[in-house]
């Protein structure tokens, strides 16, 4: 696999700054936005991120800053499919976006029977109902990127791209998904006596000088990203992007990206990014006004920022970590016109103008 691009600028040293283009905290207990709610939407899917369900008792997350409430994230993923299922929208598939079970899983030795009882959560709801899932560090903890290959949660036909899990999802004819790999290019879930495992240390080793490779300790600004529990996407898949993108905007279809890892260190903590965004985003920003969004997770705190293409880039907040009385999960709505992507509990509400 060929290493991944990393260009450093002079704003990478600098924590990111308040920005024009940032929009305000939207206001979950009230839509902000005048539509006719009994439209019946081109097509609705559901998204959650980062549930990672452990039988475990809960515990204080590595900076000590939230509470990781293991068994609740269970309860919490049965109420997101009961909300959908109950719905007068009907979704025609989830979007999972990584960190299903969590790391504690594999000290735990349950990774297999933790990550089957979420998988029976889903389907005790929905059956048949298609289930995309994207690979986080926590997928990458308990399974190998091999083991992962060939088990139920490879969403994607891989032929082309093993040992990378990426692909699309035609949504409508107007509207595709594509689905990245942030770690395609990582040292995780992978033989320590591999070259990318070797490639990808060097490279945090490159910036990070500390004992361990997960510690950000003395890093500034952008350069907190070059930890071990992020990664990056590959030259390969960057070129597969590049087709994809290319194919939608001859076709005059609009695209949603998706993945594990933000792309935009206004949309997440720099801690959170992606160890090759700025290639990413450069390269989202050369088909201006055919990326509509870029969705993911990670950073459990969440975050929203609309870029100077008019990309929406929205960190989903982490179901581990919601208090008991609330949850975090959202349903988009597709219509002709805009989509709306409709939060509950800690994620907001938010709609994207759009001509499909």
């Amino acid at each position: 696999m060929a290493h991944v691009a990393i260009n450093e600028d002079e704003t990478s040293t600098s924590p990111p700054v308040p920005s024009m283009f940032a929009a305000p905290d939207p206001d979950v207990n009230q839509s902000p936005f005048d539509y006719d709610e009994t439209i019946k939407p081109i097509v609705s899917f559901g998204m959650i991120t980062d549930i990672q369900y452990a039988d475990n008792d809960d515990r204080w997350n590595y900076t000590k800053t939230h509470m990781r409430r293991y068994r609740n994230a269970l309860k919490l993923t049965d109420e997101a499919c009961r909300h959908w299922l109950s719905a007068t929208k009907q979704i025609s598939f989830i979007l999972q976006l990584g960190d299903i079970i969590d790391g504690v899983s594999f000290t735990n030795k349950t990774s297999s029977k933790d990550l089957k009882d979420v998988l029976e959560t889903f389907r005790k709801h929905f059956p048949s109902l298609p289930i995309y899932h994207i690979w986080g560090n926590h997928e990458l903890y308990n399974f190998s990127r091999t083991d992962l290959l060939n088990g139920p949660l490879c969403s994607f036909d891989t032929k082309t791209t093993s040992p990378g899990h990426y692909g699309t999802i035609e949504v409508c004819p107007q509207l595709r998904i594509i689905a990245l790999d942030t770690y395609e290019f990582s040292a995780l879930g992978i033989e320590e006596d591999s070259k990318v495992y070797t490639q990808a240390i060097e490279l945090i080793k490159k910036y990070n000088q500390n004992e361990s490779c997960n510690d950000p300790t003395g890093l500034r600004g952008h350069q907190r990203r070059f930890v071990q529990f992020n990664g990056g996407i590959s030259s390969k898949q960057i070129e597969w992007l590049k087709e994809q993108l290319t194919d939608a905007k001859e076709k005059q279809q609009k695209i949603i990206v998706i993945g594990h890892i933000p792309i935009h260190p206004s949309a997440c903590d720099p801690l959170d990014l992606l160890w090759n965004y700025k290639e990413v985003l450069d390269l989202l920003w050369t088909f201006e006004g055919t990326i509509l969004a870029y969705i993911c997770g990670h950073d459990h705190d969440g975050g929203y920022f609309r870029d100077r293409k008019n990309i929406h880039h929205l960190t989903l907040h982490a179901v581990v970590e919601c208090e008991p009385n609330t949850n975090s999960f959202a349903t988009v709505h597709v219509y002709k016109d805009f989509i709306i992507i409709e939060g509950v509990g800690r994620v907001g509400t938010y709609q994207i103008d759009c001509q499909l």
